[in-house]
């Protein structure tokens, strides 16, 4: 599987990072199901041009200049905080991550290999796709031809060109440009599309088994990377496409203009674990926008607290035991079924709920099954609940002091006492405490803001 990865012009807010907790989904579903998979996932440091205008000016370009910085400097920061973000969220790494500046040869190879054949042509500045080449374009994934879309209209009139739509593999460089290769048609820099079309097909492939990306690349993205590839290796370039829904927040789309693409540091800013918003992600099905709000997450994160501490009570009774059940145990089927239904994890999720309350029950051998249930569910889901059960957090001095106070309280019958406490080590220490017939226990909470208005 291919995942058209980031412009690493920027950071990259919850939107981007959204698309990748999906294909990592994916890529867990497989493997559940037994599948070895290959996932690639490329770094586009260079030729992603504004608006996807071919005349326009390159996004690293801009950045580069914009921040004073090597446009190669620039990508290695933004790079690192992306992979960073992605280990917080339980993002499994891929096994290639290329790097588009790294594939220059392979894209003037493929490129020429399209003129040979006679889908491209030099223009003087660059070289194109003929559009008129290549039947069907711009319709293999869009029921619309492209000159009737919107998308249409951004398309500026170039002289150089001989059909509007015609697409940008190599692109001339321009006196400024701080990113600029050797190919036998001048010095220049490489097409968005082709970069992708390049990378893929040298580590899975002519033809592979998935591409994913988000909506925004069905056109002209991805269907540009349709008709070079497949123009260039007469055979079929990818058998599923995924495109995974925007993210909205409280509604809307995302738009620095009105100041809502967040990261996930301004998340974990406002008390939300990363896997809160890793869990609402897998509450909604990607064919669906994901609606991102402060009311949103803090039921994630009111739930992911839940299945900790459900979870961690059972572990501690089974002494960490679990145990196998049948493979036709209902709830295990459940899982399965959802995940085989086009990924459906909010179905999925339902059928952890019920592994949830047999671990909530008193009966041992049940909680057993129940872990062993909600661990392997875990392979899929990618919360990390065996590690959160295992890990046993220590208290500071303080807050053992005021647990243990309140513990004295309570025997002593002093329950004001013990209330005032129990308030007191919440909004101090973020501690929860409870109490149970098997005694005292607590759990860290994550302190958050709890304004529901505007996010």
């Amino acid at each position: 599987m291919y995942n058209c990865g980031p412009t690493v012009y920027d950071w990259q807010h919850i939107g981007n990072l959204y698309s990748y907790i999906v294909a990592d989904v994916v890529r867990r579903t497989f493997e559940y199901f037994g599948f070895e998979v290959k996932q690639v996932m490329n770094i586009t440091d260079v030729g992603h041009t504004v608006d996807d205008v071919d005349e326009a000016e390159d996004k690293m370009e801009i950045a580069a200049k914009r921040e004073r910085k090597d446009p190669l400097d620039l990508a290695a920061t933004y790079t690192k905080q992306f992979i960073v973000d992605r280990h917080k969220l339980n993002i499994l790494d891929p096994e290639v991550m290329p790097k588009a500046t790294d594939h220059i040869p392979q894209m003037i190879e493929l490129i020429q290999r399209l003129l040979d054949k006679g889908n491209a042509y030099v223009a003087a500045d660059g070289v194109y796709f003929d559009i008129t080449t290549f039947p069907g374009y711009g319709t293999r994934l869009n029921a619309e031809p492209p000159d009737e879309r919107k998308a249409g209209a951004r398309v500026e009139v170039n002289a150089n060109k001989r059909h509007p739509f015609d697409f940008a593999l190599w692109r001339a460089a321009k006196p400024n440009d701080l990113q600029q290769w050797d190919s036998p048609w001048g010095r220049g820099n490489p097409g968005w599309h082709i970069e992708c079309s390049a990378m893929s097909m040298k580590y899975l492939g002519e033809t592979f088994d998935i591409h994913s990306g988000g909506e925004d690349h069905l056109f002209p993205h991805h269907e540009c990377e349709i008709a070079q590839s497949e123009a260039a290796t007469g055979k079929r370039f990818v058998d599923y496409w995924m495109h995974v829904r925007f993210l909205r927040v409280e509604g809307q789309g995302m738009h620095k203009s009105i100041g809502n693409t967040y990261l996930l540091s301004q998340i974990e800013e406002w008390g939300y674990d990363p896997l809160a918003f890793r869990l609402l992600a897998l509450g909604s099905g990607y064919r669906k926008p994901l609606d991102f709000t402060r009311a949103g997450m803090d039921a994630a994160q009111s739930r992911l607290e839940r299945w900790r501490r459900t979870i961690a009570a059972a572990y501690t009774a089974t002494g960490g035991k679990t145990t196998e059940p049948e493979p036709d145990f209902g709830v295990r089927a459940g899982f399965t079924s959802a995940l085989a239904e086009d990924f459906n994890t909010p179905k999925a999720l339902a059928a952890a709920e019920m592994a949830l309350e047999l671990a909530g029950t008193d009966d041992v051998a049940t909680r057993e099954r129940a872990l062993w249930l909600l661990f392997d569910m875990d392979r899929v889901f990618g919360l990390s609940l065996q590690e959160s059960a295992a890990t046993k957090e220590e208290l500071t001095e303080e807050a053992r002091r005021l647990v243990h106070e309140r513990e004295d309280a309570r025997r002593a019958g002093d329950y004001a006492k013990s209330d005032r406490l129990r308030v007191e080590l919440l909004e101090r220490h973020g501690i929860q405490v409870k109490d149970t017939k098997d005694g005292t226990r607590w759990e860290r909470v994550a302190p958050r803001e709890r304004d529901h208005g505007r996010v």
